[in-house]
């Protein structure tokens, strides 16, 4: 069935207050708030992941996923799900991995059927592996996240970001940014699936070590709340096996539905606000001005090996 098409039974299912059966998905209680103060439901859940799929799957296709579901909406307690713990329709797409002890488990890889029957399930998050369930230790990219300690203020996020994006351009790598959803950013660093994961991590370390000591009143990699005053904190320590950053263009569990938003760097400066994107906005934005991360993503990923040599030296 064509993205049209889907959405519109999914509205009229909602409409009716019926269960519908799409693609071998059954969505039920599409009707149930999700979102009381910006007045969502779930079928909006439903809708908003359906028309972004094909661009979200950029992204986190063949991914093992975590989900977080908020069963009782976003004011309920989340259910984390690492895990496949109960049969799924045929076309949803799961895999064994290794957790970062190097146990085997079932995981949801990233696929059209599971996103959408991880939104039926009341997953309004979703989180990506670094690496695809092909080559399970290779991450194709690294990721950091800029977190501002209460009163640091949005600015100082910018100025940071600006730093890291100049610093891993001038190894040769490519930087892409998204809102975090919430107060902050995240920087994704393309690798071509050239590193294992201990040398993204230590990429990762390695750069905002450098960030942090070019700019100490405006950044730190103290993990430690008490000892980050207010300042940034570059989190680079979500780059190992089996940790997740949340994906692309995935919706928040917060008050006004915020998405977690790719976004081009010239909209990096003082007048954003990370929490701007919203379900109902993104499709829209993507209508018109297209997946603003396609561009870097196209470009070969630069010398990672050289570019740790130099960050070593």
């Amino acid at each position: 069935m064509d993205t049209p098409s889907l959405i519109e039974a999914l509205e009229r299912a909602e409409r009716d207050r019926e269960p519908v059966e799409i693609e071998g998905l059954r969505f039920t209680s599409l009707d149930r708030v999700v979102w009381p103060r910006a007045r969502l439901t779930k079928g909006d859940l439903v809708r908003y992941y359906v028309r972004v799929a094909d661009v979200m799957l950029r992204y986190i296709g063949d991914r093992p996923l975590m989900l977080k579901r908020y069963p009782g909406g976003i004011d309920s307690s989340p259910v984390v799900q690492q895990r496949v713990t109960q049969p799924v329709p045929d076309d949803v797409r799961t895999a064994r991995a290794p957790t970062a002890a190097g146990e085997r488990v079932e995981r949801y890889i990233g696929a059209r059927a599971t996103l959408f029957f991880a939104a039926q399930m009341d997953a309004i998050e979703i989180h990506a592996w670094h690496s695809r369930i092909a080559a399970p230790n290779r991450p194709d990219w690294i990721v950091l996240d800029l977190d501002p300690s209460p009163g640091a203020g949005f600015r100082k996020v910018v100025r940071i970001a600006r730093a890291l994006r100049e610093r891993i351009e001038a190894l040769g790598l490519t930087a892409a940014v998204k809102t975090s959803g919430s107060r902050g950013l995240h920087l994704h660093v393309p690798t071509g699936g050239a590193v294992s994961y201990d040398e993204a991590a230590e990429l990762a370390r390695r750069l905002a070590e450098r960030v942090a000591e070019a700019e100490p009143s405006f950044a730190t990699v103290r993990r430690a709340v008490d000892e980050r005053g207010y300042r940034v904190y570059i989190d680079h320590l979500q780059n190992a096996r089996g940790k997740t950053a949340v994906a692309p263009y995935s919706l928040r569990a917060r008050p006004r539905a915020p998405v977690a938003m790719p976004i081009r760097w010239e909209e990096v400066d003082d007048a954003l606000d990370p929490r701007e994107f919203r379900l109902p906005d993104v499709p829209a934005r993507l209508a018109d001005e297209g997946d603003a991360w396609a561009e870097a993503f196209r470009r070969p990923a630069g010398d990672i090996e050289r570019a740790l040599e130099r960050l070593r030296a």
